[in-house]
């Protein structure tokens, strides 16, 4: 793995609650999935596009971790979810970016 990360990843408060709930073997590899996304891209994961709103997901074998850009080096991680079906639900879709939306607007009026 390169020394600099390429992304940094934040999390919704909801998706940061997801994560805690799910069992350690799901942790680790949403742990592991996020981590190797922040150095390597999407190279380094199952990624891709969801919608032409840039919503992305990032596919483990059992978990869907549903993010937005944030400029050229952030993610922003919206919902955690395990994985149930072989496509994303829509209020899946739905859900994460408004959670992701309410984020960048409450840390965009922080920042003010």
């Amino acid at each position: 793995m390169q020394d600099k990360k390429l992304f940094t990843a934040k999390y919704t408060d909801e998706a940061e609650k997801e994560l805690k709930n799910l069992n350690i073997d799901d942790k680790k590899r949403t742990l592991k999935a996020v981590a190797l996304f922040e150095y390597l891209g999407q190279e380094g994961v199952n990624s891709r596009p969801l919608n032409k709103d840039g919503l992305f997901e990032i596919k483990t074998d059992k978990v869907r971790i549903y993010f937005m850009y944030q400029g050229h080096q952030i993610i922003i991680i919206g919902l955690i979810t395990l994985k149930k079906t072989q496509k994303a639900p829509k209020r899946y879709k739905i859900q994460a970016v408004n959670r992701i939306n309410k984020y960048i607007r409450n840390n965009t009026n922080e920042n003010k």
